[in-house]
């Protein structure tokens, strides 16, 4: 099978009415294929690159969150801080996603991105959704990636679904009373990275 993953932070099951396997993406993983099968995430103030080369019939998907030193910067942010830990750790995450695609066969100058996530889940205060979308931008217009479609910020949590053949994407929005489960997810998933750093239906758009 030609797919490449990092770590643990993926599970995998066939969905019976699609009749293909999708494999769900965690916070802090990401997964690369060349084979007939989706990838799916849910993001809350995290962001997901999913990046595909048309040609080479291959893409992927990462999720990640952005560092912060320590809780007073979630308050305390500005945009031009770019030349940054998180910086750093935010272009890292996204080249691991693109070098692996490339051991798949994929060539950079064709490489297509859509971008998702960075909701403003924990307060009207908190930038963490807010950077990850800043640092996500930047880096996609930097490198020169083409940036066929995103939905960024915004207050509701969503769930995505990512074709890597095709670059074919469908977003659910998360209603506020499933939410708590993927806050857990990501609030554990920061706590590492701090740590670290030193179907579709009527609701889903199709992207």
């Amino acid at each position: 099978m030609l797919a490449k993953e990092q770590g643990a932070y993926y599970s995998r099951f066939y969905h019976e009415l699609r009749q293909q396997h999708v494999v769900k993406v965690l916070p802090g993983g990401l997964y690369c294929t060349a084979e007939k099968e989706v990838i799916s995430t849910g993001l809350g103030s995290c962001v997901a690159a999913c990046i595909w080369d048309p040609f080479a019939q291959v893409g992927g998907m990462n999720h990640f969150l952005l560092p912060m030193a320590h809780s007073s910067e979630h308050h305390h942010w500005s945009h031009d801080d770019v030349v940054s830990t998180a910086s750093r750790y935010g272009s890292y995450a996204m080249e691991m996603l693109v070098n692996q695609l490339i051991s798949l066969g994929a060539n950079r100058s064709r490489m297509h991105m859509k971008l998702f996530g960075g909701a403003q889940m924990h307060g009207i205060k908190s930038a963490i959704g807010e950077k990850n979308v800043d640092f996500v931008l930047r880096y996609a217009k930097q490198e020169g990636f083409e940036l066929d479609a995103y939905d960024l910020g915004g207050l509701e949590p969503r769930k995505i679904i990512f074709d890597p053949l095709s670059g074919k994407a469908w977003l659910k929005r998360i209603p506020f009373a499933e939410v708590s489960h993927l806050r857990h997810e990501e609030d554990h998933y920061a706590q590492q990275v701090e740590s670290d750093s030193h179907q579709p239906n009527d609701d889903v758009e199709l992207f």
